[in-house]
């Protein structure tokens, strides 16, 4: 936020925070004497950031997989390697939040699917984001990103052809830190953030394609068959497979900002006097479908300015929340009073049997302008926090 005096006016500035969106590696196999093929595989996502929202990454999957295994034997764990490609923008944002470095996992969603027609393995890849430095000047940058798929998890029970589909990922314990180390806070989520990536149109998802070789093509053999078994019921088998898939921002806890700048109005040199606003609408949504409440709190830097500093704790504000119909739990707004340094709740919603819905929340802004305040432009940060 910026106050102006003589007859200027107090404007406000309601910091935008951004992070960059990193992929990680993805299942790969092995097994036998087999010889091994180079793979690689490139995708483009769009993932959803905080503040900046939606933020386009391209991810380069290389590995090295056989091109066959036999019946019998079992996939181990494999090295993955994996270049991401980050966009300006998001370096900007960090730099902006005095962010240096990133940091973090991701989680990768890998489908197997069985040779034989006999079903699909839905597996879930963690890997580590290597500590990547953030150019500034702001640019487009790459990180780097290793890891080993799960061993062992797989036994290959049927000939046939193995497919291996990249379909999705998920950002979780992302770290940006300043120059001293220590973690910067990205609103709404603190010192780590998490965010979910959709794979845009178009994108390929085939990493590899493996022939399993060897073993009796029935799935069902009869060790000891009956060489004349006479009239009798016929008998067959068939694998029944169904997948119930997320409801769109399910279990997740978010919030949105439908601006990030606040203009306070203006207030005569000495004078002094109220320098009035609106807080930029919040949407908040809950859809973790569970009993847990959730609280939205604000805190705000000292307003600094050429012409020197108002205080924080002369900021205050008076909380408004709205519940939309069919959500389950209802929002409650903070107490009216001052934001300061220290913060303030801005509203939330309590902890009940049933909750999620969502919620647009407000407030009205006003400093509290002293007569000695020497005229010129005031900023401050309002970072809002959602727990």
């Amino acid at each position: 936020m910026r106050a102006k005096r003589k007859r200027a006016g107090v404007r406000g500035a309601l910091v935008a925070v951004a992070t960059a969106g990193l992929v990680t590696g993805l299942i790969t196999a092995t097994g036998g004497t087999a010889s091994a093929v180079p793979l690689k595989l490139t995708q483009k996502y769009t993932c959803k950031f905080p503040i900046i929202n939606n933020d386009p990454i391209e991810i380069e999957i290389t590995a090295d997989m056989p091109a066959t295994m036999k019946v019998g034997e079992t996939v181990p764990e494999y090295d993955i390697k994996a270049v991401t490609k980050v966009s300006a923008r998001a370096a900007q944002g960090l730099g902006v939040m005095g962010a240096v470095t990133l940091e973090g996992k991701a989680t990768a969603d890998v489908n197997v699917t069985l040779p034989g027609g006999t079903g699909n393995l839905p597996i879930k890849v963690v890997n580590n984001v290597a500590r990547t430095n953030i150019p500034n000047p702001a640019a487009a940058f790459t990180v780097d990103a290793t890891g080993k798929s799960p061993g062992s998890l797989l036994t290959w029970a049927d000939p046939g052809t193995a497919k291996f589909d990249v379909t999705g990922l998920k950002l979780h314990n992302m770290i940006a830190r300043g120059a001293d180390g220590a973690p910067v806070q990205l609103p709404p989520f603190g010192d780590e953030f998490e965010t979910a990536c959709t794979l845009d149109a178009g994108q390929s998802t085939l990493l590899h394609t493996m022939e399993i070789q060897g073993g009796s093509t029935d799935p069902d053999p009869d060790p000891d068959p009956d060489p004349d078994p006479g009239p009798g019921p016929s008998t067959g088998k068939q694998n029944v497979n169904t997948k119930v898939t997320p409801k769109q921002g399910a279990g997740q806890l978010t919030m949105a900002q439908s601006g990030d700048t606040v203009a306070l109005s203006p207030v005569e040199e000495g004078a002094g006097g109220s320098s009035t606003g609106a807080l930029q609408k919040v949407t908040v949504k809950d859809g973790r479908n569970g009993a847990t409440g959730w609280s939205l709190t604000g805190k705000v830097t000292d307003f600094t300015g050429g012409a020197g500093t108002i205080g924080a704790d002369k900021l205050g504000w008076t909380p408004s929340c709205e519940t939309a119909a069919g959500s389950a739990s209802t929002c409650v707004p903070g107490t009216q009073g001052t934001v300061g340094g220290a913060g303030a709740t801005l509203a939330g919603a309590p902890d009940a049997a049933r909750t999620g819905g969502e919620f647009t929340v407000g407030a009205g802004l006003a400093l509290d302008v002293p007569a000695t305040a020497a005229a010129g432009d005031y900023a401050a940060v309002l970072t809002l926090t959602l727990t």
